[in-house]
């Protein structure tokens, strides 16, 4: 679905910029506070 996708992406985007939001946000082309909701939204938590 379109959510899994989006999921899925934000998480790459994440693991790509070693989970730093303002630059995943920037590689998407969202603000920071959009991928911050999203992350919220699907549950996306840094693994530590």
């Amino acid at each position: 679905t379109l959510e899994e996708m989006e999921r899925t992406m934000i998480q790459q985007a994440l693991e790509q910029t070693g989970w730093n939001q303002t630059r995943a946000a920037h590689l998407l082309g969202i603000s920071r506070d959009s991928i911050r909701y999203k992350m919220r939204k699907y549950g996306i938590e840094e693994k530590k």
